[in-house]
């Protein structure tokens, strides 16, 4: 796997369809979705995945994901109990591949088509020891199962907080070290840059790590996956009282960077701040 780069982030702009007169389809309908394959169930799917890639990690869950998708103008939602990971000889995501479902007769596949690293996307802000636990990808790819193909957009549920961060890990190929959730976050240059966002903190192969957040606030082609290394940190000022925002001054080493000058963090949590402001003064510290 290749170690997680601040040039390899998705830029997202926030497509997401709306369900809101969408229908629901259980596990125990896929009939609909999915015909009953003509052939033996089988191996073929089982054998793409092991023959053409050359990395393949299965991520077994306790007890399953729980994954979320429109087709047809209906939400679906299956149940899967491992999830394969398969990456080509370069590192690049190519496929998801879901299995252990009730009645499954071929395995579901999320492809991934586009070169970019695709960003897992946290759907809901870390409040205290509340975790979130939907991961969404807001562009359009390419699902398969059987003889099926279709574009759509999807979201995995998983039960427990664990799962979920190996989930992420292996997509990014890095290690997920710090999760707070925040109110909202600023920058000089630019303005407010989200609002009810994770701030995520992940380490590399390398050694080296990345600030990542999702800049919602930004005019909508702005709306991407903003990464920083923490290396482009100048300074940083712990609020002096709970409750009030982390301030953190930008070395200009990107033209983002340069663009925001600082970035004013509120978090929901303040133990999140003050883990926050911890790990980032160590580093400047030693560094």
């Amino acid at each position: 796997m290749s170690s997680f780069s601040p040039r390899e982030v998705q830029e997202w702009v926030d497509r997401r369809q709306s369900t809101t007169s969408s229908s629901t389809v259980s596990s125990a309908s896929t009939g609909i979705l999915f015909p009953s394959p003509t052939t033996s169930p089988g191996s073929s799917s089982r054998k793409q995945s092991w023959q053409f890639y050359d990395d393949v990690v299965r991520l077994e869950l306790t007890p399953a994901v729980q994954i979320s998708f429109v087709k047809g103008g209906q939400l679906f939602k299956l149940k899967y109990t491992f999830i394969d990971i398969c990456k080509d000889s370069t590192g690049a995501l190519r496929c998801l591949e879901l299995g252990g479902g009730l009645g499954q007769q071929t395995p579901f596949i999320h492809g991934f088509s586009n070169t970019k690293l695709p960003v897992p996307h946290l759907e809901h802000p870390k409040t205290g020891d509340d975790y979130p636990l939907r991961v969404s990808f807001m562009d359009q790819q390419t699902v398969q199962t059987g003889s099926t193909v279709f574009m759509t957009q999807l979201s995995y549920k998983f039960d427990h907080w664990d799962d979920c961060v190996r989930f992420q890990e292996l997509l990014l190929g890095s290690k997920l070290v710090f999760i707070g959730g925040m109110a909202e976050a600023k920058s000089k240059g630019r303005g407010e840059e989200c609002i009810s966002q994770n701030l995520r903190i992940l380490r590399g192969h390398n050694g080296k790590r990345v600030m990542l957040f999702f800049a919602n606030s930004q005019r909508r082609e702005l709306k991407r996956y903003v990464s920083i290394p923490l290396n482009c940190i100048a300074s940083i000022k712990p609020p002096k009282k709970a409750g009030r925002p982390a301030l953190l001054d930008l070395n200009p080493n990107f033209e983002i960077l340069s663009q925001m000058r600082n970035l004013t963090v509120q978090f929901l949590d303040d133990d999140d701040c003050a883990a926050f402001c911890q790990m980032l003064s160590y580093d400047l510290t030693i560094g």
